[in-house]
């Protein structure tokens, strides 16, 4: 792997820094609301996500960041909801009636 970051860095003329923004591992997302709400837009568009996990970089205030700017940018573009459909996660998630274990016939026979 070290000899392919260096192949491609010189190529590139990336600096380290660059090198490692441009090959190491994406553990996050850094941006603006607007920047974010963007590139999630982005990849839920595309069906590459289905939701994230979002955490702030600061506690608490990082959460208000995120309800009061984030959030608002993402349902503007149309993919975070605005209001829920129904009254349980299940109808939230769109998931029928659970199924029962056992049909009601073996239910009365074991009775």
């Amino acid at each position: 792997m070290v000899a392919e970051w260096r192949e491609k860095a010189e190529a590139h003329r990336w600096s380290l820094r660059e090198t490692v923004i441009a090959l190491g591992p994406q553990r996050g997302h850094v941006g603006t609301p607007a920047g974010l709400a963007d590139k999630f837009a982005h990849f839920v568009r595309h069906g590459a996500v289905d939701g994230f996990n979002v955490t702030p970089y600061l506690i608490p205030d990082g959460l208000d960041d995120i309800v009061d700017l984030l959030v608002p940018a993402l349902q503007e573009r149309g993919v975070y909801r605005t209001e829920y459909t129904g009254t349980t996660l299940r109808e939230h998630l769109g998931l029928g009636e659970p199924l029962s274990h056992r049909s009601t016939t073996d239910r009365r026979q074991a009775g």
